[in-house]
């Protein structure tokens, strides 16, 4: 990814440095706040600390020796390889062992996997909440308990990893009322931890204990994120916007593509693979199933579906669903490559500076 981003950095002619394209649209919001945006940008709490604090705590280590770019490239690749190895480890408890390889082959040929790469912070979100899901199917309760506690204060969206594995825990108890309410419950009070802390630190330093969803309102950068329960209504209009634009009845361009096109098929992937892990007799995929069903709720409640694609990334139910449904190995290669080239396409926006979600 690196070689690719300095090539194509080096053929749109812009300011070089190795790791220059990584720093575009969210990755400037995150250099803000490790700049100390969180005291004087009213629009940086929307940016959760954890990843600006791993990529300060590195630069640390190193006696600020290295870049802060170079200390995200850190963070991400040790991110990475979490995940991989945790997407593994969960493979083979949901699937035998030759079809597990497909979990991280899937998630890493996605469309928009590249952003594990870039400096953002889906690497380390997506790292801490797999590893949370799969000490769930161990019942190591108390280290789910932990890492959903350091997750809350990654992205909002750790609130649909804290419903994952309360589901996987109601899943073990057999969904009985009565045993569910055990001591190993108390463990999941840990969660909101993270958030909490880090509202705490708002209400001192901005005197604003809910900055991160007052910053919506300090910029026009995120005009169109406005809160609306009709997520119904929401997805219909997206839907609706895609028909229009099969049929040539709205113009078909880069804008389209990435604000309405592909969210639409994340869509559809989620709502499918969501259907098809509920229906399942194997019990153990349900937990999935429904997860991946609140997820469209959560991704849709801000009026829009704009960046959807990216917010799937971390949905482990459409590479759970994809390996379990295809069975010949053909399909997944062609997924694979289809999502291969669509990524590469929106990298190449990316680094030309092209909103890519």
């Amino acid at each position: 990814m690196m070689i690719i981003g300095v090539a194509i950095t080096v053929a749109a002619h812009q300011p070089f440095s190795i790791l220059s394209h990584t720093a575009h649209w969210d990755g400037g919001w995150y250099m803000t706040v490790i700049n100390g945006g969180y005291v004087t940008n009213a629009a940086a709490p929307a940016f959760y600390p954890l990843f600006p604090a791993a990529v300060s705590l590195v630069r640390f280590l190193s006696f600020s020796l290295i870049d802060v770019l170079a200390a995200g490239q850190i963070v991400n690749l040790v991110s990475l390889w979490l995940i991989v190895t945790a997407m593994l480890k969960i493979g083979q408890i949901l699937f035998d062992d030759e079809r597990r390889y497909w979990l991280p082959v899937l998630m890493l040929t996605g469309s928009t996997a590249f952003f594990l790469h870039v400096f953002y912070s889906e690497a380390l979100f997506m790292a801490l909440g797999f590893w949370a899901y799969l000490f769930a199917l161990r019942s190591k309760w108390l280290k789910v308990g932990l890492l959903l506690a350091i997750l809350t204060a990654t992205r909002l969206p750790a609130v649909l990893f804290v419903v994952l594995c309360l589901l996987e825990y109601a899943r073990q108890y057999k969904w009985n009322i009565k045993k569910i309410f055990n001591l190993n419950l108390a463990y999941f009070l840990l969660a909101p931890l993270g958030f909490i802390t880090y509202a705490i630190f708002l209400q001192i330093v901005r005197s604003d204990f809910l900055a991160m969803f007052h910053a919506y309102k300090a910029t026009n950068d995120w005009v169109y994120q406005v809160f609306n329960i009709n997520f119904i209504g929401t997805i219909i209009a997206a839907f609706w916007k895609t028909t229009l634009i099969v049929f040539g009845l709205v113009k078909f361009n880069k804008e389209t593509l990435i604000g309405t096109v592909l969210p639409v098929i994340a869509l559809l992937l989620l709502s499918i693979s969501s259907l098809y892990l509920t229906t399942r007799k194997d019990r153990r995929y349900l937990p999935l199933g429904i997860i991946g069903f609140l997820s469209i709720i959560m991704f849709t409640l801000n009026s829009n579906v704009i960046s959807l694609h990216r917010y799937a990334l971390p949905s482990l139910s459409i590479y759970v669903a994809a390996v379990l449904f295809f069975k010949q190995r053909r399909w997944l290669y062609l997924i694979c490559a289809m999502g291969l080239v669509i990524q590469f396409y929106l990298y190449t926006l990316f680094i030309s500076n092209i909103f890519a979600g």
